[in-house]
């Protein structure tokens, strides 16, 4: 009976220390997050989970933002990188160049989910695919905004849209913000995209076709580019219809890949963006609509206006679309804003 009674007691000793030693189940620690193959738009990350916190992983991987702190519920992507505490790795692809972006590594077990320490990386800045004309690499305008240029065929053109708010003589603009005034003026005015300036360096600004038959947007020397001058860059860039062909004196749709050749590599969304093989960064700037004074398409569109040619009684624009390799050529409405590019003279 004792004997019994030892054993039992032995056993009853042996739960009790065995509880006591037991290790409280914690969510899991990350030993170190890291990266490698920088480029204009990804990166390689690393993770190395050190403790699963005493029960099974079911779930890890990466969380990014451009802003700081990201997490499962906050975040512009995150991946599922399986179970268990083995290293895994990302391969970061398709982001934007130049840009910042906050990364954290997760796991997650019963108890809850741990983030690794935050990676703060910046894509390298893109490589220009253009050649600056000889005489000018850089032309300012009058409120000093600063342009690239860029040579193509014969042609030297401005690399970014046009942002003045003046004509070349100082004259000021007439910045409309409201719709019913926008669709209802017949004065040389612009706009910003959604009337937020912080659109002004990427997109540059929309005119209507009272500010550019002023002959005074593009600064001395340059000239808002005609109908004329965009059926030479389109003949000259496409791989199929040369310049003079007949096929760019059609409307709607023409060419073959002139709108890919001319697209910015990076900001099309949706599989649009081009191979930009000038340095042209044709960008998708969107419009404002003549009849309802909104704003639209940006992302999806890129507008231009064409300087009407002296033959011409119609107001043309030239227009590319994330979904075609084509350019549009299109009537429009001179009420309408679109973007400019300037030519030299």
């Amino acid at each position: 009976m004792n004997k019994i009674k030892n054993t039992v007691y032995l056993v009853i000793l042996s739960l009790i220390v065995f509880s006591a030693c037991k290790k409280e189940s914690t969510i899991p620690e990350f030993t170190s997050i890291t990266f490698d193959n920088l480029s204009e738009t990804g990166f390689i990350c690393y993770a190395v989970i050190n403790d699963d916190g005493g029960t099974e992983i079911t779930s890890k991987g990466f969380v990014w933002d451009t802003v700081t702190s990201p997490d499962l519920n906050s975040n512009i992507g995150f991946t599922e990188n399986g179970t268990g505490t083995e290293e895994f790795s990302h391969d970061f692809t398709d982001l934007l160049p130049g840009t910042k972006y906050y990364v954290k590594s997760y796991a997650t077990n019963e108890i809850g989910t741990s983030y690794g320490d935050e990676l703060e990386i910046t894509t390298n800045e893109p490589v220009w695919n253009g050649t600056s004309c000889t005489d000018a690499e850089t032309i300012t305008d009058i409120e000093g905004n600063v342009y690239r240029t860029v040579a193509i065929g014969d042609q030297c053109w401005l690399v970014e849209n046009l942002k003045t708010s003046k004509l070349n003589d100082g004259t000021d603009l007439t910045n409309i913000t409201t719709n019913s005034e926008w669709n209802s003026t017949s004065l040389a005015a612009y706009s910003w995209y959604g009337n937020d300036d912080s659109n002004k360096e990427e997109y540059g600004a929309f005119y209507n076709y009272y500010a550019v038959e002023t002959d005074k947007l593009c600064p001395e020397g340059w000239h808002v580019a005609t109908d004329d001058d965009w059926k030479e860059l389109e003949g000259f860039v496409d791989s199929e219809y040369g310049v003079g062909n007949a096929e760019w004196e059609n409307e709607s749709w023409r060419g073959s890949d002139i709108g890919t050749k001319l697209k910015d590599r990076y900001v099309w969304p949706y599989g649009g963006s081009g191979t930009d093989d000038f340095g042209f960064e044709f960008k998708p700037n969107g419009y404002r609509d003549a009849v309802t004074g909104e704003f639209d398409r940006m992302g999806e569109w890129g507008t231009v206006w064409c300087h009407k040619n002296a033959d011409e009684a119609q107001y043309f624009r030239r227009e590319l679309s994330g979904n075609e390799s084509k350019s549009a050529r299109y009537n429009s409405n001179p009420r309408t804003g679109y973007a400019v590019r300037c030519i030299k003279d």
